[in-house]
């Protein structure tokens, strides 16, 4: 691919979409997400579509996936209209599935054109990295409960609570039970007018501080979308189109008219991220005391999950030991069996940058974050050191190995990745003569969206097994819950989920006398 190539491909997108009113393509984009996702009924009411494309089967040829219409949504903010009067939608007819088709087409080439240049001067693997940090989260999706759960326990407590209700003028467990309701009712409506959660205990102006997080007017978006292109470095402005920033991960909802006239949402799914794992945008600006508690209370997290879906094997916290006369303190969480360790787990809750999702170097661009899991790395050797000397008093298997649990999908599809975080990591142990080469056992990394997925199809022996073979150099780069699965792990009935979102969301109690059978099917 030639960039002449890329760059004809990239115009004839742009004047597509320069010639689109924007409230009517993003009305269309809203009504093939819901043509394809099994709401094919309200979706007839906005599109004359093939009966061929009314389905959730992304192999059919008609499939348009959720990335690509985020991808669409945030091109159309950032791209100049031409020849397009005010409120009209004079030249592409978004009534029609045939508007749609054409717009990811011209996305698609464009896409293939910008991944044969890439191609040229970096390995696939970086490329699969970047593809899997764009599809599996939409993949994994963002209604169900665990999603609810973390973020409500890790965010929505404590000082972090505190702060966001002081700043916003919300509280989370209000800000939840509002995106939730905004989500349930945008499944079914293209449109959001003089919306009310009055029944379930919603004011007026807690409504209206909701939306002043979740929404901007089409002039303000267009505004921040251009400028976040800007704001990211001046490396990554020549990145890919599929790897741009998007402005519907903070404001999911556009409004068109005065004040709140008109409120569009082309993809419901974004409002449940930005009330879940988005509250990180509400609070980054509180300092490090709350990342700090969030950080201690992902650990709480990870430590309730692993204890009650793994009842039978003994989890355990970090303690502190002496070294000479200096107190040390142990990696984050252990895992025993019939009293001998039998894992070692440091956990991050180090924030997923840009840089590391999507950048062109995405080890060169998030250099703070992979020192941060290198260090992870390093403590698990340091302790597995200090127990083989005996300077800390614990009996470790033979077969213990270290995990490193993280809060974001930092590793995904890339060996490269890891033989980079390893190579840190040994820089960081040749600095102490005592850690040994049999001390620097090989590591495992998981996210901790793949963990909750992961102990619903595991038991004990099963999670054990596959941690055991998951460090075999035949799996380097595959992601945990794939390794399991390919060694025919997979439980065949799923378990349940371990908690209820309203031990930390007192109002799911009034969501779920409101719409309980919907909540009880997020999980």
């Amino acid at each position: 691919m030639s960039r002449l190539k890329r760059d004809i491909r990239g115009k004839k997108l742009r004047k597509f979409l320069a010639r689109a009113d924007d409230e009517s393509f993003l009305q269309l984009i809203w009504a093939v997400d819901a043509l394809q996702t099994d709401r094919v009924p309200v979706a007839k009411n906005f599109i004359d579509f093939p009966p061929a494309a009314a389905t959730s089967d992304l192999s059919v040829p008609y499939a348009m996936h959720a990335w690509e219409l985020e991808t669409l949504a945030n091109e159309l903010l950032v791209v100049p209209k031409i020849g397009v009067s005010a409120g009209r939608n004079r030249f592409v007819n978004c009534s029609q599935f045939g508007a749609a088709v054409a717009a990811i087409n011209f996305l698609r080439g464009q896409e293939d054109a910008e991944a044969g240049l890439f191609l040229r001067r970096y390995p696939v693997l970086t490329e699969l990295h970047r593809i899997g940090q764009r599809i599996f989260p939409w993949q994994r999706g963002y209604f169900n409960t665990p999603q609810f759960y973390r973020s409500a326990f890790i965010y929505g407590q404590g000082r972090c609570a505190e702060y966001f209700r002081e700043t916003t003028g919300v509280s989370c467990d209000e800000f939840s039970l509002i995106g939730f309701g905004l989500r349930a009712y945008l499944q079914s409506n293209a449109l959001l007018q003089n919306f009310s959660m009055q029944e379930v205990g919603i004011s007026p102006n807690t409504m209206q501080a909701a939306l002043s997080l979740l929404c901007l007017s089409v002039e303000e978006a267009k505004t921040k979308a251009s400028l976040l292109r800007q704001t990211i470095g001046d490396r990554h402005r020549r990145l890919p189109i599929a790897y741009q920033p998007s402005i519907l991960r903070q404001f999911p909802i556009v409004s068109f008219g005065s004040g709140n006239g008109r409120l569009r949402c082309p993809l419901p799914e974004l409002i449940l991220l930005r009330v879940t794992t988005g509250l990180y945008y509400d609070l980054v600006g509180g300092g490090g005391d709350l990342r700090n508690e969030a950080s201690r209370r992902f650990e709480e997290y990870c430590h309730k999950l692993l204890s009650a879906m793994l009842p039978k094997l003994e989890v355990s916290r970090s303690h502190q030991y002496k070294v000479q006369s200096n107190l040390v303190e142990s990696p984050d969480l252990f895992i025993s069996k019939e009293g001998a360790v039998a894992l070692v787990l440091e956990c991050k809750a180090t924030k997923l940058t840009f840089g590391a999702q999507f950048a062109n170097d995405p080890i060169g661009e998030a250099s703070a974050g992979y020192d941060e899991l290198a260090k992870g790395i390093f403590q698990i050797w340091r302790y597995f050191s200090h127990a083989r000397r005996g300077v800390v008093a614990v009996d470790i298997s033979s077969e213990v190995a270290g995990v490193i649990l993280t809060h974001d999908t930092w590793l995904v599809l890339s060996r490269e990745l890891q033989e980079d975080l390893l190579e840190r990591a040994n820089a960081l142990a040749n600095k102490d003569p005592e850690i040994l080469a049999n001390d620097r056992r090989k590591v495992v990394f998981c996210a901790v969206q793949e963990l909750e997925g992961l102990l619903m199809v595991s038991d004990e022996q099963r999670f054990l097994g596959a941690i055991a073979v998951v460090t075999e150099d035949r799996f380097v780069g595959w992601q945990l819950p794939n390794v399991h699965r390919e060694i025919g792990n997979d439980l065949k009935e799923i378990k349940p989920y371990p908690f209820d979102p309203e031990e930390v969301l007192p109002t799911w109690k009034k969501l779920s006398a409101m719409r309980g059978s919907e909540v009880k099917a997020a999980t």
